[in-house]
Parts: C-alpha cells; structure tokens; sequence
C-alpha cells in the first residue's frame, strides 16, 4: 500500500533526485558486469588491423574477473544504502546534506578498482 507523502517544497525533485541516482547505480553495475564477462571470457574489442592490440590478458583475466565482481556486487550495496537512507530523509522532511560516509566509502573502493583495472589493461596492452 502506498505511503502518503505531503508535496511540500521539492519533495518531488528530491525523490525524482534518489531515483536518478539509483539508476545511475544500476547503470554502472550493469557497465562493470560486462567488463567482468570480458575479462572473464578474455575478449576485448579488436584494435587496428595489424596492430596485434585485440589480444586476451592472459592469467590476469580471472583476478580482474573477480574484482569487477566484487565492484559490481560493492555498487550494488551502495545503491540500495543511499535510496533508502534518502527515502528514510525523504519521509522525516530531514535534509539531504548530511554527510553519509558509507555510501563514499564503498564508492571509493570501487573506483580503485576500475583505476586499477585501466593500469592492468595499459600495462598488459604496452
């Protein structure tokens, strides 16, 4: 059963606000489950005829499989942790700007993967 919510101020905007940000998480979990069964199945786009730049990682697949996994899986908690926080903030007309050092924690986290990552595929490709 839906929860009535008064439409005070940006109520609307805010929870138009959650929404988007999950669907932005969702996005980059799908983003990162594509780059794991990349790097899993050891496919990559060809590079230039010739170039020889479309080879697979070789035994550094599986150990990059699994951290975009892990990457994936960690954006996942992250979105589920800031839309309810911010519906709970939504439903108590609290602020939006208290700082929420989990969801920046684990979203920290999961760029050190995606950087480390690019260093892997600059230095296997060089």
């Amino acid at each position: 059963m839906p929860t009535p919510l008064l439409v005070v101020g940006s109520t609307v905007r805010d929870f138009c606000m959650l929404e988007r940000n999950f669907l932005s998480h969702v996005k980059l979990v799908l983003l990162l489950l594509l780059m794991f069964a990349s790097a899993l199945l050891g496919i990559r786009l060809p590079g230039p005829p010739g170039s020889g730049q479309s080879e697979s990682l070789g035994s550094f697949s599986l150990p990059i499989a699994i951290l975009q996994f892990i990457a994936a899986l960690l954006t996942i908690a992250a979105a589920f942790w800031e839309y309810h926080t911010g519906l709970d903030d939504l439903m108590e007309l609290r602020a939006f700007f208290i700082v929420n050092r989990i969801h920046h924690i684990i979203m920290a986290a999961v760029t050190f993967i995606i950087v480390a990552t690019c260093i892997i595929y600059v230095v296997k490709s060089s």
